[in-house]
């Protein structure tokens, strides 16, 4: 925010995980209020570019992400990542938008690789690549019973990076660019996962945050042990759309907050609607 924001930086002290549906959040948020805008401004600003260095200035000079750090990008991924892959450019493109377009669902495998023509193993094989470089992270199903997960349950999977996420957009302008909803839902979680880390360390031996899927199959994104309770849902609607998004957070077990772009409601029960901004502020600085 120091790079890119204008003004006075907000003031509040950050909050601990446990802490997103407590008392202690709740004074964390209205004390941001003030800087609602600007951080609403900060965080699309983020989804746009990203946290490399290079996109970063960028940013904050007022110019498009350079397009030799995009081939830079690409060469990570094709070159290194992907440097056993016997897939052609043009496949492993389409294989990470196909990726990334579906991060806000668990991954079927099996039916990406359907849809691009190439077998299940490939994709899973091109999964793990991106893992090992540190260029995705995994969300778990949570089993019924413990802080677990699920046994041949589908993971999520999310990019790193705004900027990872839009690789394949940002060298074709053809293909599709991630919708901000799935990028607010995949930063929240990459938000969360820091500060749960930053208390905990120890935590990252083992999965530790998950996705939870109700009876009615409708997924609820974030839940962790170190949440204590709450759920975190990255919705970014505006105005009152947010109670309608509530519903399934609602009808479970977890306390929710819910990420919007704009909306601050602390008075509604159960869930909370609270800015992305403002959460990542919070959580992450």
């Amino acid at each position: 925010m120091s790079l890119v924001g204008t003004g006075v930086a907000p003031s509040a002290a950050p909050i601990g995980p446990s802490q997103v549906r407590t008392s202690a959040g709740a004074a964390a948020y209205r004390t941001l209020l003030p800087w609602l805008d600007e951080l609403v401004r900060l965080w699309e600003l983020y989804l746009l570019y990203g946290g490399f260095p290079r996109a970063v200035a960028a940013a904050a000079s007022g110019q498009p992400v350079p397009g030799d750090f995009v081939d830079d990008l690409f060469n990570v991924i094709a070159g290194d990542a992907f440097s056993n892959s016997r897939l052609g450019v043009a496949a492993e493109m389409a294989l990470l938008e196909r990726l990334w377009t579906g991060m806000a669902a668990p991954a079927n495998l099996a039916n990406i690789g359907k849809d691009l023509g190439v077998s299940e193993p490939t994709v899973a094989r091109h999964v793990e690549y991106l893992h090992d470089a540190h260029l995705l992270w995994r969300c778990p199903q949570r089993q019924e019973t413990g802080w677990l997960p699920r046994e041949r349950a589908q993971d999520k999977i999310y990019a790193i990076d705004p900027l990872v996420a839009r690789l394949a957009h940002l060298r074709n302008s053809a293909r599709i660019d991630i919708d901000q909803t799935v990028l607010t839902e995949m930063q929240i979680g990459a938000a969360i996962r820091r500060s749960i880390l930053a208390s905990n360390p120890g935590a990252g031996h083992d999965d530790f945050l998950f996705y939870v899927r109700t009876p009615a199959r409708k997924e609820i994104d974030f839940v962790s042990s170190s949440l204590a309770g709450a759920t975190v849902e990255g919705k970014y609607c505006e105005d009152g759309g947010w109670t309608g998004e509530a519903a399934t957070v609602n009808a479970s077990e977890w306390a929710g907050v819910l990420c919007t772009r704009n909306v601050l409601d602390l008075d509604s029960n159960p869930a909370w609607a609270v800015p992305a901004g403002l959460l990542a502020f919070a959580l992450d600085t």
